[in-house]
């Protein structure tokens, strides 16, 4: 009994020990302080499309399912071992307190205002976003009825916790995942071409992965199914036809079954006709 006692005395104290780790680590990212990159964007802002920021948000981006209809929050995931998430209200409610820089530099490098990374942000789905789309997408927010309510208090299990420490979820602390050197990227005219659906399908990285290959979504519900490989030239079954037919009805032309979330299918079917062209130019390339 008493080597049977010792034994699990053992456990216990291995067990406290990685708990404490694992905490400590995590707090340790959370509370890191980076230097924020200059960023000078406001005079662009003051000039934005408005309505080209509100197509980036609700459509392009997909930031409307992680912050609403309404910018001030959306739930994202509820899960014991991963935590109760929500989009945060970016209202100007919210952000009053906000330069344009400071939301310049949470969207494009997961660095809060304070100087910390942001949690649970896919900054890294906006690394090739120009400086003109993201002026655009900040006159948008700037531009919405304030909402006003806190945003939700998120709480992260302790699957999101091993995970991120891990470096597996990298979505959990943005900042780190980024280059805060790089500059912003060249957006080629809008226009059904290769370039501007490469430059479309940047926002997809987050999911599909950089070289489109897909795969387990690292930091996702574990609900979700793994991101397809979307490098249409390795699939006979997509043709052009085969494709927009997809984006209209949600379905795979491989495997003859609706697209599962987190595909976002509501948003495939807006896109418009350039945008559509665009990404077929650019996907059926990829092998």
């Amino acid at each position: 009994m008493k080597i049977v006692r010792n034994i699990f005395i053992g456990l216990v104290i291995t067990i406290a020990a990685i708990v404490g780790f694992v905490k400590f680590t995590f707090n340790k990212k959370a509370d890191r302080q980076f230097v924020k990159p200059e960023i000078q964007i406001h005079e662009e802002v003051i000039q934005a499309d408005i309505e080209l920021g509100k197509r980036i948000y609700s459509v392009r981006n997909g930031c409307i399912d992680c912050h609403g209809a309404d910018l001030s929050g959306a739930l994202i995931m509820e899960d014991p071992a991963m935590g109760s998430i929500h989009g945060a209200n970016i209202t100007p409610y919210n952000l009053k307190d906000w330069t344009d820089e400071d939301i310049a530099r949470a969207i494009r490098y997961g660095i809060h205002k304070e100087g910390r990374s942001l949690r649970f942000m896919p900054s890294f789905d906006f690394e090739g976003i120009s400086k003109g789309d993201l002026a655009a997408v900040i006159a948008y927010v700037r531009s919405v009825p304030a909402v006003e309510k806190e945003s939700h208090q998120n709480t992260f299990g302790p699957i999101s916790h091993i995970l991120a420490v891990a470096g597996k979820m990298p979505v959990m602390f943005p900042a780190f995942e980024i280059d805060h050197a790089k500059g912003f990227a060249e957006k080629p005219a809008e226009g059904p071409t290769y370039e501007f659906g490469k430059y479309l399908a940047s926002s997809c990285v987050g999911c599909h992965q950089s070289n489109f290959a897909g795969g387990n979504i690292p930091g996702g519900d574990p609900s979700w199914p793994p991101a397809a490989d979307i490098r249409l030239g390795n699939f006979a079954a997509y043709s052009e036809g085969s494709f927009k037919q997809m984006i209209l009805t949600g379905q795979s032309p491989v495997t003859g079954n609706l697209l599962r979330p987190p595909m976002p299918v509501h948003l495939l079917k807006q896109l418009n006709e350039t945008e559509t062209n665009a990404l077929w130019a650019f996907l059926s390339t990829l092998k």
